[in-house]
């Protein structure tokens, strides 16, 4: 009987420590979520109070070299996201074209090797695909049209 208790003991003891270790997990999450909760209202105050000290900045109300530094900042930042929001709806606007079906005929020719490029030229270099022969950079690893492995 004397295994058979110190079994049930272990067993019981293990219960009661899961159970604390439940309900500690419990707790500290709820707090974490609180304490996550109030910095978020601190957050949503302090980008208030930004915004009224723009708007009192823009209108004169406010003369302060710190804040007219930061004013130039957050319109150097706005007028990025107006440029990129354009760049990111050109992007969208971008259609996919299906390539030619490739000829019945034996691939061209590789194309004859090219001289070096000087530092000072901006001339991408490209190679054919030795699977599709889509032509792509001559550093991609894999190719963009086809998914070949290129060179080891």
């Amino acid at each position: 009987m004397g295994f058979l208790d110190n079994l049930t003991k272990s067993i019981s003891q293990g219960v009661d420590r899961a159970k604390f270790e439940a309900e500690k997990f419990q707790r500290t999450t709820r707090l974490q979520g609180e304490i996550n909760d109030l910095q978020h209202q601190i957050d949503s105050r302090r980008a208030e109070l930004g915004d009224r000290a723009f708007e009192l900045y823009k209108a004169g109300q406010i003369q302060s070299p710190t804040l007219a530094d930061l004013v130039k900042g957050l319109e150097a930042l706005r007028s990025s996201v107006t440029l990129k929001e354009e760049e990111l709806k050109a992007a969208q606007a971008v259609a996919f074209v299906e390539p030619a079906p490739a000829p019945s005929a034996p691939p061209p020719p590789a194309p004859a090797a090219t001289p070096p490029v000087a530092a000072s030229q901006s001339v991408a270099v490209t190679k054919n695909c030795p699977n599709c022969q889509f032509q792509m950079p001559a550093a991609a690893m894999f190719c963009p049209n086809c998914g070949a492995r290129q060179g080891a």
